[in-house]
């Protein structure tokens, strides 16, 4: 059975805090109408799968695809009347849960190259859904895998399983200086042993202990582990914060030979998508591995298939140049797309991609958000714009979306002033 989460009343001065995301088995009712995630576990999808997302988007939904944070894939824009057409289609692809229960509790984001992390992702994803009790594990918790290939230390996640050879560390978050340390075939046990810990510890406060870092932060990482059945030992991040920037084009990891794709202000369309499987076929790739970093990495058999498809992609729009703007800049899909957006946000995006490649020096350099709950970003940025009114945003140097702004209610076109006369100040 399939649930449709509407918006309730829109209210400018509180947005609602959902805590969960859309899935495909409960979609969530948005601006442009239904927006849709295909249940994609440790981030890879065959080229099979990418192409019935794409034919998904074309033939039920508006054709706009946004790549999210956790390495996922929204449709937008769905209709009531063929939501359901879409849900077979992506079922057939193997690419829903089993209930809506499943569909929200199980997150699984991987390293997004081919290595030690799949066999472990094949296991939790295996064996996580025999057991009950993490059923009750709340719609933004999130396991996550990282062999390395490369870092994905720049993440949050609830429970990390962090893996170089054969050590495996399994960490809380919140408290990443001590982990349990396990055989790569105990990995998925003991993280699901952390899940069952957090699910027990959290009952006398739901909503504030949504998530595990405040859980351990309220409780210490020792209590979680104690709970767990789990020894916790001082530990160091097994993997190098990554350079995403530096993935961009053809590339080469250990035995791996990868083109790297950046998807601009992190939205596709399903014609990009399709024309993007052809072009990965006919260089001899079998799937797509997507990343946080609003970036697709195909792995491929040689560099020169590499930098066929880098040139081909970039023909399609892609991203295929570290120095591109694009990169620099997040924004979340504003109004009229999000109810709760009070302006819209991507109007203005190329303009200021520039000022933001300034800001960011080689990183993020601007946050635009249509609201005060900054999906797009919860972290600080060089320049954040949050919508106060129509076209209308306060523009905060150096913080979040709740810092202290240096102009108010300014437009797009005095926000690029002020970026760049802050640019030139900082001699950026």
């Amino acid at each position: 059975m399939t649930h449709i989460a509407e918006f309730g009343a829109r209210d400018c001065s509180a947005p609602q805090i959902k805590g969960w995301c859309p899935g495909a088995l409960q979609p969530m009712l948005s601006g442009d109408g239904l927006l849709m995630r295909p249940k994609i576990l440790g981030s890879r999808l065959s080229l099979s799968q990418a192409s019935e997302v794409a034919g998904v988007a074309r033939d039920c939904g508006n054709g706009l695809i946004d790549l999210s944070q956790r390495a996922q894939l929204q449709l937008r824009g769905l209709s009531e009347k063929c939501f359901a057409q879409a849900i077979m289609r992506l079922a057939c692809a193997g690419l829903t849960a089993r209930d809506m229960r499943l569909e929200a509790a199980l997150n699984i984001l991987s390293s997004p190259l081919p290595g030690n992390a799949d066999a472990v992702v094949e296991s939790l994803a295996q064996a996580f859904p025999s057991d009950q009790a993490l059923g009750s594990l709340p719609g933004k918790f999130l396991f996550l895998v990282d062999d390395g290939s490369p870092g994905l230390d720049d993440v949050l996640a609830d429970v990390r399983i962090e893996i170089s050879g054969d050590a495996v560390c399994v960490v809380a978050e919140g408290a990443r200086d001590v982990a349990a340390r396990v055989s790569p075939t105990e990995a998925a046990e003991a993280a699901m042993a952390l899940a069952r810990a957090f699910v027990r510890l959290r009952t006398a406060a739901p909503f504030e202990r949504r998530r595990m870092r405040a859980l351990t932060a309220e409780l210490g990482v020792e209590a979680v582990f104690r709970e767990a059945g789990l020894r916790a030992e001082p530990h160091r991040d097994a993997w190098p914060r990554a350079n995403p920037g530096g993935l961009i084009g053809a590339g080469t990891i250990g035995e791996t030979h990868f083109a790297c794709l950046g998807v601009g202000y992190a939205r596709l369309d399903a014609a990009q998508l399709s024309r993007l499987v052809l072009e990965a076929e006919d260089c001899g790739a079998t799937e797509l591995r997507l990343s946080p970093w609003r970036m697709i990495l195909v792995p491929l058999p040689s560099r020169a298939d590499a930098e066929h498809l880098v040139n081909a992609a970039g023909a399609l729009g892609f991203v295929v140049d570290e120095t591109d703007p694009r990169l620099t800049v997040l924004a979340c899909s504003g109004a009229p797309d999000c109810p709760q957006a009070l302006s819209a946000t991507r109007v203005a995006l190329d303009e200021l991609a520039p000022l933001a490649a300034r800001l960011g020096a080689g990183g993020v350099g601007l946050h635009v958000s249509g609201c005060v709950k900054g999906c797009a970003r919860p972290a600080p940025a060089p320049a954040t714009l949050v919508a106060r009114g129509d076209n209308l945003f306060d523009l905060i140097f150096d913080g979040d979306v709740n810092g202290e702004p240096f102009a108010r209610g300014v437009n797009p076109v005095t926000a690029a002033r002020l970026m760049a006369q802050r640019a030139e100040e900082t001699g950026r």
